[in-house]
């Protein structure tokens, strides 16, 4: 049966052209992809034009997968290189005002607890300040639950990069955030 197969049974089934098996990968992976992606863009519809873009590239380039590393690893780092381009795509785009909509969520949110809203904000705002690289080792190890060794297979480092860049994460993150905890808005 096809759901009792390992990712690179599905992968290689995928790679000669079935359909099933990607597809069985797809669903398989697609929640801790598309979370990946939301923690990275912080927007719904980018996060799953990402998971989409991922899944695309997995499709297209399910040949070139050579087993040297876990297909969970090999996946990760597509979704990692996906998310760092989308952030270099993202800033060559000039900024739009917030849509109607957008106000009126943002209204919403207001009514159903403003603080806890004002916090998660901030903490996002935060985040979104990192260099790309470091955000994404913060991501990997704080949200994903990734491994020092797991984060430097994806992302193509040493564990002590990733030590590295976790710390600087980590500092960066108490900078931004220790004036807004000392005003009390944190």
């Amino acid at each position: 049966m096809i759901g009792e197969k390992s990712d690179r049974e599905l992968l290689e089934q995928a790679a000669a052209g079935d359909q099933a098996a990607f597809a069985m990968l797809v669903r398989r992976h697609q929640i801790r992809v598309l979370n990946l992606a939301y923690r990275f863009s912080r927007d719904r519809q980018d996060a799953e034009d990402l998971a989409q873009e991922v899944f695309l590239k997995v499709w297209r380039h399910a040949r070139s997968f050579k087993g040297q590393a876990a297909f969970s690893t090999w996946l990760y780092r597509l979704a990692v290189n996906t998310c760092l381009n989308y952030r270099q795509r993202k800033k060559s785009r000039p900024k739009s005002l917030p849509l109607t909509a957008d106000l009126e969520s943002r209204a919403e949110a207001a009514a159903e607890g403003l603080e806890a809203r004002q916090r998660q904000d901030l903490l996002g705002r935060a985040m979104a300040a990192l260099p790309a690289r470091q955000k994404m080792a913060l991501i990997l190890a704080g949200f994903e639950g990734k491994s020092y060794e797991e984060i430097a297979a994806v992302m193509e480092v040493s564990v002590p990069a990733v030590e590295s860049l976790l710390f600087r994460a980590r500092r960066n993150l108490a900078a931004t955030l220790r004036p807004l905890k000392k005003k009390g808005d944190l």
